[in-house]
């Protein structure tokens, strides 16, 4: 089984980011490409009016990961994480944070049942609901991005049961066949 795995963008005034920073390509973070490392602080300002709540996935235009996610993942063995540490900037205090990383998952994976992969652009879908991932393409990958869709991220069975042990907080699990949008 395969879940998506995002911020849990229905807590009300869900805390995410309003810019992309300076430098930053963010085609870079999805298209699954291995990006040169930096210790380097991005800084990044976090909505006004965000909520004080800070779980362990912040989102945006680009995807945050607290320090405390990073720890359960390099635990877990995943070694197809990228990140760099960010200087978040909270616009209504004036504070700073930095207990979060800008992540890139490296690798894009084509595993969805019965996407065509041959069919023109425009014919194929624009976003994906309900969809099955086939575990022989997917292989031993316990976090990826989809090919077909780069925005979600998608964990196994295992990597969501290790998260959820360990205390994942401030995030949606859903099961791709259960996935949708809205």
């Amino acid at each position: 089984m395969y879940w998506i795995l995002k911020e849990n963008d229905k807590i009300k005034n869900y805390p995410s980011t309003s810019d992309i920073p300076e430098g930053i390509d963010m085609l870079d973070y999805f298209s699954g490409i291995s990006i040169p490392s930096s210790r380097e602080p991005v800084n990044m300002t976090l909505k006004s009016g965000s909520s004080d709540f800070r779980g362990h996935i912040m989102g945006g235009m680009l995807l945050l990961f607290h320090k405390k996610l990073l720890l359960m993942l390099q635990d877990f063995g995943v070694d197809k994480v990228q990140y760099r540490p960010v200087h978040l900037l909270n616009p209504d205090t004036n504070k700073s944070e930095y207990d979060y990383f800008l992540v890139n998952i490296v690798g894009l994976i084509k595993c969805v049942k019965g996407y065509d992969h041959n069919a023109k652009p425009l014919d194929r879908p624009t976003s994906l609901e309900k969809f099955t991932i086939d575990p022989e393409k997917a292989g031993d990958a316990a976090i990826f991005r989809l090919a077909e869709s780069p925005r979600l991220v998608i964990i196994n069975d295992e990597l969501k049961n290790y998260l959820v042990d360990n205390g994942l907080s401030g995030a949606i699990l859903c099961e791709t066949d259960e996935y949708t949008i809205l």
